[in-house]
Formats: structure tokens, sequence, C-alpha cells
């Protein structure tokens, strides 16, 4: 059995569209498959449809974006089984329209600061898929090697930032998935160098239900696991993943499990045999 809750199209930071994400998730044999775009639900109703013909339970879903706080730094929480409906695409748009605002100031400001690091600097031109990637894609065009890590370095520097008109609270996203009847998942845990112990309060606090094990092997960005070789970085995965279900066990949490696909650099799926986990849960949404 496959499962992928939380993959992306090219609605918002994926590289695929659609059909093809759904296409390549038959061609794997998926047995559940939720589409999370960033903010946007603009993947359904047609995701529906698609999912249908190859026969895959499609789970509607969306992945919130929260906002930058101490201790809780671009923490993401994914809605599934959500209502994809008029009310929810307003909050969402209103989210969208004011980070790509900030988005464009933001690339200018990177633009800048890779200028005076690199003289000659061709720049970035684009924030799709985002600018962290775009920014790396334009460093290698030019012969400058740059590391995800050190990129993430970049995109963490305050400095550049410009503020968001409209952003969310954790707390905020939590509400706004209940609200929309679906489950509220804390998203890739161990990500972006956190304090899971901090982000995993808070989000139990906030009345979070689920939580995501995660192919952390496509997810090397964070200090942690920079510099671990690719043995060693699917080892320390799955204790990653073992501490997750220790901890949804502890709290009552459902599990789900994701590999974040954007491309075929991140492969779909996870099999919930390889850690004895129940995700049958999954078939109600």
């Amino acid at each position: 059995m496959l499962i992928d809750t939380h993959t992306h199209t090219d609605l918002s930071d994926g590289l695929e569209d659609t059909g093809t994400v759904l296409s390549k998730a038959a061609a794997m044999g998926m047995d559940i498959i939720s589409i999370t775009d960033h903010d946007c639900i603009k993947a359904y109703p047609k995701a529906f449809t698609i999912a249908e013909s190859y026969g895959i339970h499609m789970v509607p879903g969306v992945e919130l974006t929260t906002k930058n706080e101490k201790g809780c730094n671009c923490i993401h929480i994914v809605g599934l089984g959500i209502d994809t409906g008029s009310e929810v695409s307003a909050v969402l748009e209103k989210i969208t329209k004011s980070f790509e605002d900030s988005e464009w100031g933001f690339l200018e400001n990177v633009n800048k600061f890779m200028s005076e690091r690199h003289p000659g600097w061709i720049p970035a031109t684009k924030i799709k898929p985002s600018v962290f990637r775009n920014t790396i894609e334009s460093a290698n065009q030019q012969g400058i090697n740059i590391s995800e890590k050190e990129m993430m370095d970049i995109i963490f520097n305050p400095d550049l930032w410009v503020p968001i008109e409209f952003e969310i609270t954790l707390e905020d996203a939590v509400s706004y998935i209940k609200d929309w009847g679906g489950v509220p998942v804390l998203a890739h845990p161990f990500d972006f160098s956190n304090d899971v112990n901090v982000v995993l309060k808070r989000f139990l606090d906030a009345g979070g239900e689920a939580i995501e094990v995660c192919k952390y092997r496509y997810k090397a960005r964070t200090e942690m696991l920079s510099t671990l070789p690719v043995t060693e970085l699917v080892k320390k995965e799955r204790e990653m993943n073992l501490w997750t279900i220790e901890q949804a066990k502890k709290h009552g949490l459902k599990i789900t499990m994701a590999s974040d696909h954007h491309d075929d650099t991140r492969v779909m799926g996870m099999n919930p045999e390889e850690y004895g986990i129940d995700i049958m849960w999954l078939y109600d949404l």
C-alpha cells in the first residue's frame, strides 16, 4: 500500500500540473493521495475527477503557511478533508495575494544581496515556483555553487524580508482548517531547524489533530540534516519518524505519511506497513 497526503502542483510551488502528478501516482500504484498546494485549492475539483479515473482515493487538502514567530519559523499546517468551496477560496486568495506582494519585494532584496556577494549577478526574475528555487537555478546557470542549506540561510535572513499584509498564526491555521471541516496536520515537524518540542506543544495547544511522518531525505536543508551522507540521512529520517509516531500515540494524534512531492527529485509515496501505523482514517475524508 502507498499513500501520500502532501504533494504539490504548479499551482503553487510544484513543477508539475495536476494531471501529471496524478498520472505518476497511478503508475506507482498509489492508494491514497492529497494535493496540498500552498494556500491554494485550485487543483480541485479537477483533481477529484482524475483521481477517480485512476481508482485513487483523493483527500482534498491545502498547506497553510503560517506567520514567522519566535521559535516557530515557517511552520506549515496541512488541512486534510477540507471543503473546497468559494468561502475557503476567498480566504486563501487573500493570503496568497498578500504573500505574493511580499515575495516580489523579497526577490528584489535577495537579488541585491546576491549582487553584493557575487559581482555581475544576473537577477532572478520570477517568484514562481519560489524565490528559493529560482535563486538557486539562477546561481547554477551562472556557475555559482550554492547548496540548499546556504540558500536557506539567505531565505531566513530577516533583513531581506518584506512585511506581509495578511498573515495567519499557527493557531489561526488550525482554526481555519477545522472551520472548513478538515483535520489539521502538523507537516514535516522537524523541518526548518525549529525545536520540534516547542512546535509540537504549540500545535497541541492550538487543538491540532494529526501529524506527518515524512521523507526527510528530501528535506536536508536543515542544519541537522545538511551534512549527513545519504545512508545516515535515511537512518536519521527513520529516527525522526519513530519519534513522531511515539508522540502521536502519547498525545492521541492521528498519523499520516508524505513525501512533500514537488517534482521528480522527491519520489511520491510511503508505505504504512514500514512503520506499522494505521492510516485507515483517511478513507473517511
